[in-house]
């Protein structure tokens, strides 16, 4: 059956009209491309400090500068105490040095162990000596810097040899090891008391 040219006009006319923008209806505008801020320009390196110091940052050069301040207060308690502290290390230096003579003749010995008591009995006031130097240098409250800090490490390394000593000290593979690393460190600490003493940064008391 044929529709009537009025009626095809019509759904033509609504299709047209549903095509078109309905009257008072919101349309979406396309969204503007984004501009970017421009960057903030650079800081001046006083403006930088002040922000770090307000975000809790301390800064660097303020911190290397108390470090090394630190140091050289330290070097100075060292260079005042200088002949405790080389009685210190030629002490130490004495005492591993008979530590390995004594060790090779308690392996060589019909008993080594014994030869080590023997030894280690007659060693009880060396021992208490160095005892009493380190503990002297150590005194509470006192930060002597770097050079403290290794003669620390030094005796405690010679602490440990000691406490650990035996009639087969000699026959360990450690034990070499440990008589190098003690001479190596105790010549480095000789040649910082050499440097402080001839440092002329440093007042004589």
């Amino acid at each position: 059956m044929r529709r009537p040219a009025s009626l095809a006009l019509t759904v033509l006319g609504l299709s047209g009209a549903c095509s078109e923008q309905t009257p008072g209806r919101a349309v979406a505008r396309p969204r503007p491309a984004r501009v970017d801020r421009p960057a903030p320009p650079p800081m001046t390196p006083e403006e930088l400090a002040e922000a770090r110091r307000k975000s809790g940052f301390r800064d660097d050069d303020l911190a290397g500068e108390k470090a090394h301040a630190r140091e050289q207060g330290g070097r100075q308690y060292v260079r005042e105490h200088l002949t405790a502290y080389r009685g210190m290390v030629r002490a130490l230096r004495r005492s591993v040095d008979d530590i390995d003579r004594s060790a090779r003749r308690w392996a060589s010995s019909r008993d080594p162990q014994r030869a080590y008591r023997r030894w280690r009995d007659a060693r009880d006031r060396m021992f208490a000596d160095l005892t009493k130097r380190y503990r002297e240098l150590r005194r509470e409250g006192v930060d002597a810097g770097s050079t403290q800090a290794a003669i620390e490490r030094i005796y405690r390394a010679w602490e440990d040899l000691h406490n650990d000593l035996g009639g087969d000290a000699a026959d360990q593979d450690r034990f070499a090891a440990v008589i190098i690393d003690l001479r190596d460190s105790l010549d480095a600490a000789e040649l910082a008391l050499d440097e402080i003493e001839h440092d002329e940064d440093l007042s004589e008391k």
